[in-house]
């Protein structure tokens, strides 16, 4: 009788599946965004923040993992209003490189001067 447990399906060892936490997602978008512009990180870069210095702006970037596929959300901490990100303005693998987390950073930040009136 074979008393071997049967491996997981699907078990990626750490750092292959996704290399970066989301704190980085909200760097890279904070230097596209360029100056005037900071950025900080949640605890275990789980989330990130992406401010103005001068306090006018401040979002919060999260994986919204409630009820839905784990989309990637942008709030605007003033007023509480959420705004997914659409897939299709993204980059369609995640990034495994400082230069593909660049491009990441640049499409959000495209995504955020979006959302300015």
């Amino acid at each position: 009788m074979n008393t071997a447990p049967t491996p997981a399906p699907y078990d990626p060892p750490p750092g292959t599946e996704y290399a970066f936490p989301l704190s980085d997602y909200a760097r890279a978008t904070a230097r596209s965004l360029g100056a005037g512009w900071g950025s900080e990180s949640a605890y275990l870069g789980a989330w990130g923040l992406v401010f103005t210095t001068d306090g006018r702006v401040s979002l919060r970037l999260y994986v919204d993992g409630d009820g839905s596929v784990g989309d990637l959300v942008i709030e605007d901490r003033k007023t509480g209003q959420e705004y997914p990100v659409p897939s299709w303005h993204l980059p369609e693998i995640a990034p495994r490189t400082e230069d593909d987390m660049r491009e990441w950073g640049e499409h959000l930040a495209q995504f955020v001067l979006s959302l300015r009136p």
